[in-house]
């Protein structure tokens, strides 16, 4: 009866770390980063570093908030790392997860590079 209670209890726990915490967030920024992580004993997996200012030009606003997301799509993944290089300012959807257990909890759904 206790082993009965207690994967119950565990179920419960594990079923509420599923689905988002958010979804349809947006962000506009400029990608300071585009990299593969490669954890020692985990699968290999892509992440960008977007910084939530936006300077054209010279001019624009500077800011210390960074966010990491994860970057499942691989011609998302190569959107940003090309904006990387250009500096182009790119509006990326994303979505938080309530749990993840190697990779950041906020990940790409879509990307749009501004002109």
């Amino acid at each position: 009866m206790k082993k009965v209670l207690f994967l119950i209890a565990v179920t419960l726990c594990l079923a509420g770390c599923l689905g988002n915490t958010s979804s349809e967030n947006d962000l506009i920024g400029q990608v300071k980063k585009a990299q593969h992580a490669t954890p020692i004993l985990l699968p290999n997996y892509s992440q960008v570093d977007v910084s939530l200012g936006v300077v054209r030009n010279g001019v624009g606003s500077m800011s210390r908030e960074d966010v990491w997301l994860y970057v499942e799509d691989q011609t998302d993944f190569k959107k940003l790392e090309t904006a990387a290089q250009t500096g182009a300012v790119v509006h990326i959807h994303y979505n938080v997860a309530r749990f993840r257990f190697y990779v950041p909890n906020d990940y790409v759904t879509g990307v749009e590079i501004e002109q």
